[in-house]
């Protein structure tokens, strides 16, 4: 029986979550599948496929469609029902749903150490684009020196600031301005997300935002202005998140980051941040 949802209930989260580790630990893998919906372009897609045998979840999709360009899968099966079709059924049925929205590409991601899900992508003639590593903070110890002297202001967004965001979000990370919009909209209307706003002297000059699960805080969307690039913002704005979190008790921190960024790698190193993991991106079209 495949269970084709748009939505999480804490049942089913609890289900997906055993699976996982269940599958984490046979073949050694430190990532975990992320689960939030709330930020999906559509709020309708059929994001998740959960594929059981006598009511038990034994395989299951995970699609993150943050805009309408692309989805990214992850998947897992338990060992002992792997090599039996389900992940090329579930795949399907998840090529189907977002072909409905007219999604033309789909990026699998998978631990760089997986040896099943790297044999499971190369039968469907993906190409890999970029490797992304998963850096954890570390540097507990870390006091956050220059924070009494920063430039740079660290605010909490608030709706009106919603255009100027997008006009932001466009300049660093070239988003088209539906999807930036989307993106910041549903930043808003979630329970468990951040968005901060940076200034200095009063101009707005970058972003970033926080996601929490599990007592764990995860930033993304970090970036500052082209114009106000190589003044040490970056650096400013990235540990005033950090003492914010700190602040709310929060020690668990985690962030991306493409291995092509140098810069935002660099960066993140010298602000506490270790490697944990690392993930590898295989492009297919759909159409």
């Amino acid at each position: 029986m495949i269970k084709k949802l748009s939505e999480l209930s804490e049942e089913i989260i609890k289900e997906i979550r055993e699976a996982e580790l269940i599958c984490k630990n046979h073949d050694m893998l430190n990532g975990n599948i992320f689960l939030d919906t709330s930020i999906n372009f559509n709020s309708e897609i059929k994001t998740l496929f959960l594929l059981y045998e006598d009511s038990r979840l034994v395989s299951f999709i995970s699609m993150f469609i943050p805009t309408s360009e692309e989805a990214e899968i992850s998947a897992y099966t338990l060992p002992e029902y792997r090599r039996r079709g389900y992940f090329k059924s579930l795949l399907g049925e998840a090529i189907d749903e977002i072909k409905k929205y007219n999604i033309s590409e789909i990026i699998f991601v998978c631990e760089t150490q997986s040896i099943d899900g790297k044999e499971a992508i190369a039968t469907q003639n993906a190409e890999i684009v970029f490797t992304e590593y998963f850096l954890r903070y570390k540097d507990y110890s870390n006091d956050i020196r220059i924070l009494n002297e920063s430039q740079v202001k660290l605010y909490r967004a608030e709706q009106k600031n919603l255009e100027e965001l997008i006009s932001l979000s466009q300049e660093i990370f070239n988003d088209e301005y539906d999807d930036a919009k989307s993106m910041i909209d549903r930043t808003f209307e979630a329970n468990n997300r951040v968005q901060y706003i940076a200034l200095v002297d009063e101009k707005l000059v970058g972003m970033g935002s926080v996601s929490f699960e599990n007592e764990e805080a995860s930033i993304f969307g970090l970036g500052i202005s082209p114009q106000f690039q190589g003044k040490g913002f970056g650096r400013e704005l990235l540990m005033l998140i950090l003492k914010d979190l700190k602040k709310e008790g929060i020690e668990n921190i985690t962030i991306e980051v493409d291995s092509s960024n140098k810069n935002a790698f660099k960066l993140y190193r010298g602000c506490g941040f270790e490697v944990e993991t690392s993930f590898d991106y295989y492009r297919k079209s759909v159409i």
